[in-house]
């Protein structure tokens, strides 16, 4: 009765987020209707001013990568670390880089609670990785603290030293999760053991015995002893986290190749010389405020790798994991390579329209 009456109030909380987030959608679909054409980049366009005092919203600056962002990140992550900047010095004594770092520890201490048994372990896990969100979203809002480019907003970098280690370090943190996934799934299938395999793994490890202990062929007969017996013991969840962790990076590699495309075709001066500047910023803005492009960009905040990682921890909070990750492990490749197809033929229309326009 306890479990249920906690799943009770746990669904009416996510509903509510649910809510709040479809509402903040909404609203960001408005506001993007509102928006006005960018300046271009050269010498006689009027330049922004800069004096102005930066306001704070969750609806702008409007970039690609905004607009791409998982709601998750842009209305509650992103928010509570710019409050964290604003009213605390913490972008003094912090870097970005040190910020990610820590980013990793904290998913580190959330993955020995995911392999625990009891579900309330696991979900305190859930709340732990979340913090691990938290600190995601904080090491940018430092950096554009210490920069003092919060007007910018969201904008695709792929070239900087810390858009490398944000990268790396959110690797680090799948990967802890998906080792403790993949234990968690050993568990669930019988502690490893599979039948049939008993007489060959004492065929091998007499073998071993026999083998003088001290030969560099007894060594390395015991290596690959150990090395076939974990095999035998892990194959199941090393399999399925391999095709998970495959999505994951699947996605990853089309979001980011889209969101870089998008950035530079639609927010960059990507044509020089004898150019109709203002035709270009015109057709740029209606197609960033177009609908199929609030489609690719919709789409892109379902099936982006951030909220394919809500997913799984959604599912840990039911203790449900284990069955999520099965009934994905081939039906996950299909969202991000459909969206992709179909955000690939768009990105194509919106490159020849620009081209178009750059040289009427």
């Amino acid at each position: 009765m306890l479990v249920s009456v906690n799943f009770k109030y746990l669904t009416l909380f996510l509903a509510a987020i649910a809510i709040y987030l479809l509402w903040m959608d909404v609203g960001f679909y408005l506001e993007l209707q509102k928006m006005a054409p960018r300046s271009p980049n050269i010498p006689e366009a009027p330049k922004l001013n800069i004096s102005t005092p930066y306001i704070y919203s969750p609806f702008s600056p409007i970039t690609v990568k905004l607009m791409m962002l998982p709601p998750t990140i842009q209305f509650i992550d992103e928010p509570l670390a710019y409050l964290t900047v604003h009213y605390t010095a913490i972008a003094s004594y912090i870097s970005p880089n040190a910020m990610s770092l820590i980013g990793v520890g904290v998913a580190a201490f959330a993955a020995k609670f995911f392999v625990k048994d009891e579900l309330r372990y696991r979900q305190f896990g859930v709340f732990l990785f979340k913090i691990r969100d938290y600190i995601d979203g904080l090491d940018g809002s430092i950096y554009r603290e210490r920069s003092n480019s919060h007007a910018i907003g969201h904008v695709a970098n792929p070239s900087s030293f810390g858009w490398a280690v944000d990268g790396v370090c959110d690797g680090f943190g799948d990967i802890l999760r998906f080792i403790a996934f993949g234990l968690v799934m050993h568990k669930m299938f019988g502690n490893g053991k599979i039948s049939g395999s008993s007489y060959q793994l004492m065929d091998c490890e007499a073998n071993i015995i026999c083998t003088p202990r001290g030969s560099e062929s007894g060594i390395l007969k015991r290596f690959f002893f150990r090395l076939y017996q974990f095999w035998l013991n892990y194959r199941k969840p090393i399999i399925i986290m391999m095709c998970i962790s495959l999505q994951s990076l699947v996605s990853s590699i089309l979001w980011n190749y889209f969101m870089i495309n998008y950035h530079t075709v639609l927010e960059t001066d990507q044509y020089a010389g004898d150019v109709n500047y203002r035709e270009v910023v015109r057709t740029q803005n209606e197609i960033l405020k177009s609908s199929p492009m609030w489609m690719v960009c919709y789409f892109w905040r379902l099936v982006n790798p951030q909220n394919m990682t809500q997913l799984q921890l959604l599912a840990i909070l039911y203790g449900k994991e284990v069955d999520f990750l099965l009934s994905i492990q081939l039906l996950g490749f299909l969202p991000p390579v459909i969206v992709g197809l179909g955000s690939y033929m768009h990105l194509q229309i919106a490159v020849h329209a620009v081209r178009n326009a750059a040289f009427l």
